[in-house]
């Protein structure tokens, strides 16, 4: 299942990036393997976190408990790619 995120806590969130279960070599973009922003419902308060090393692993500290959505943007292929989720922060 997926890891709890709890409010006020460093959280490691890595992705692995495949297409058609293949892995997918994912390309710098921007100075970074890849770039992730959180809004919180509600209010929109934001995160923009860039990943740790040459991962697509970023780390990352929620304000507050709720609903965020997260944007994950990278580049594979010469394209830049947009993947949008949903999580749920704990007290």
């Amino acid at each position: 299942g997926r890891p709890r995120i709890a409010a006020g806590e460093e959280t490691t969130l890595r992705f692995a990036i495949s297409r058609a279960g293949a892995p997918v070599e994912v390309e710098p973009y921007l100075g970074a393997r890849g770039h992730l922003v959180a809004l919180r419902e509600g209010d929109l308060g934001f995160l923009h976190v860039h990943p740790d090393g040459d991962d697509v692993a970023f780390t990352a500290t929620f304000p507050t408990p709720g609903r965020y959505r997260l944007f994950l943007q990278y580049k594979a292929r010469g394209r830049v790619h947009t993947v949008a989720f949903t999580v749920e922060v704990q007290r």
